[in-house]
């Protein structure tokens, strides 16, 4: 007799092996979903940082600024006043 499986067997581990793929699908879509959360977090933490990054490099302009003004009037008042 012959080692080969019949066609009962053949359905059987077709169905198993169909299960399986629906289980890994669920899963990957699963794991696809999840990714797309935490990049949409991930964009607005990234989001947050370029605000925060904005406005502390502002602030830092204006002190240089000032700074500059400051240093420009002391040397005028020095000058003037000599």
């Amino acid at each position: 007799m012959s080692d080969a499986p019949d066609n009962h067997q053949l359905a059987r581990q077709f169905a198993v092996l169909e299960e399986r793929m629906n289980t890994m699908e669920a899963d990957l879509s699963a794991t696809l979903e999840r990714f797309r959360a935490d990049m949409a977090g991930l964009r607005e933490v990234m989001a947050k940082r370029d605000i925060e990054t904005a406005k502390r490099d502002n602030r830092l302009l204006w002190a240089v600024i000032g700074l500059a003004l400051a240093v420009i009037l002391a040397l005028g008042r020095s000058i003037f006043t000599g």
